[in-house]
Parts: C-alpha cells; sequence; structure tokens
C-alpha cells in the first residue's frame, strides 16, 4: 500500500468523522428519516426481494427504525452482518430480538448457520445491500473504517452473482451506501480493492 494514500486516507476519515459525529442526535434522526424516504421511493429498494442493512453505530445514519418498518411490513427478507474473523457474514433477522451485543458493541445477529445468507437462494431475484461509511464523493468513490469489511463482501457477492447469471434473469444485486450531506468530500482515492457504491443517498438526494 502507498503510505501517503494510507495517510491520506486516515486524515480524511478523522476529518468527515468529526463532521458527522457533531451533529445532533435531533439532526441524525431527522436527517435519517429523510435517507429512508428516500430509499423506500427508489426502484432499487422497492424491486429487491432481499434487504441486506447494516446495523448503526455512534453517529451513523440510524438504521434501527428502517429495519423495524422492514420487519412490520414483512414484504422482504432482511439480512444483516456479523463480524467473523477478517469478513462480514450476514445472516436472516427477523425481529429486533434477533440481535445480540457483538464486535465493537454493535448489534449483530446471533450467527445460526440456518439463517446465513447465500446468494444463490436469491438466484433471479434482486438484492440490495445497505452500506456504511465514514467518507464518500460524487463518483460513488468510499472511505469506510479501514478493516475492509464490505469492500471484501461486495467483491464476493458480485462474483457469485455473476457466475449465477443474475442480469440474465433481469434481476440485480446493487449496493446503496447511506450517508449525510456532511460526509461528502470533493474526492476520495480509492485503491484496486476499494468497491464504488452504485448508489449513495443523502438526506438532499441520490447520488447515481
Amino acid at each position: 500500500m502507498d503510505h501517503n494514500l494510507f495517510h491520506g486516507k486516515q486524515e480524511l476519515r478523522s476529518k468527515y468523522l468529526a463532521y458527522r459525529d457533531a451533529l445532533s442526535l435531533k439532526e441524525r434522526k431527522e436527517k435519517s428519516e429523510r435517507i429512508w424516504e428516500l430509499l423506500r421511493g427508489d426502484a432499487s429498494y422497492r424491486r429487491a426481494q432481499a434487504i441486506l442493512v447494516y446495523m448503526d453505530y455512534r453517529s451513523e445514519v440510524i438504521t434501527t427504525g428502517l429495519a423495524e418498518a422492514l420487519f412490520a411490513s414483512g414484504t422482504k427478507r432482511v439480512f444483516a452482518p456479523r463480524v467473523e474473523g477478517m469478513d462480514i457474514t450476514f445472516y436472516e433477522v427477523a425481529s429486533m430480538e434477533d440481535f445480540t451485543e457483538g464486535y465493537q458493541k454493535i448489534r449483530e445477529p446471533y450467527g445460526e448457520e440456518e439463517k446465513r445468507f447465500a446468494p444463490q437462494q436469491f438466484r433471479g431475484q434482486s438484492i440490495l445491500v445497505l452500506v456504511p461509511g465514514a467518507v464518500f464523493d460524487r463518483q460513488k468513490g468510499r472511505i469506510g473504517y479501514g478493516k475492509g469489511f464490505y469492500d471484501r463482501f461486495l467483491e464476493k457477492l458480485a462474483c457469485a452473482c455473476e457466475k449465477g447469471g443474475w442480469e440474465e434473469e433481469g434481476a440485480f444485486v446493487r449496493s446503496a451506501a447511506l450517508a449525510f450531506d456532511c460526509q461528502l468530500a470533493k474526492k476520495v482515492s480509492v485503491e484496486a480493492h476499494d468497491r464504488r457504491v452504485d448508489m449513495i443517498i443523502t438526506e438532499t438526494g441520490i447520488i447515481r
């Protein structure tokens, strides 16, 4: 790794996380609700049979209410991530009771094998992955928290779906980052292993 790029990422991450942390809880709740509205109005969300949703941590865009609404509707299958070693694995969840305190005290599913997400279960169906992060740009570049969990997961998912012929069957696999406007930088430097997202949803609009 280019050490200058590494330190540049670290500085950018710290700077924009400070902007995000400066939002009050009231502001984060209001902005998060606007983001949910935009998400629910998007065709990718409406058409998806499976939603992979992160559980909000610290000052991230709040997803608890979004998950609860998904559980209540019962119209989509919902999966949440669990850190296992150096990777994240998604497991199906049906209520907030399906979570326990996990990695860095983030809410995680219990990790029951029969509930593990497997792309082949959804062949011919559409999948939407909601992605957290620290910094983004309008070219859909993303800086996460430095562990590469989502970069690796999205790469594996894309490979599995390409082999499975998803596009040929009219289905899609898309990633949507949820972020506040204050997390948008002019430009994010990305490396070969960094995955750009398909869209970014902020409180003021959708970047495609």
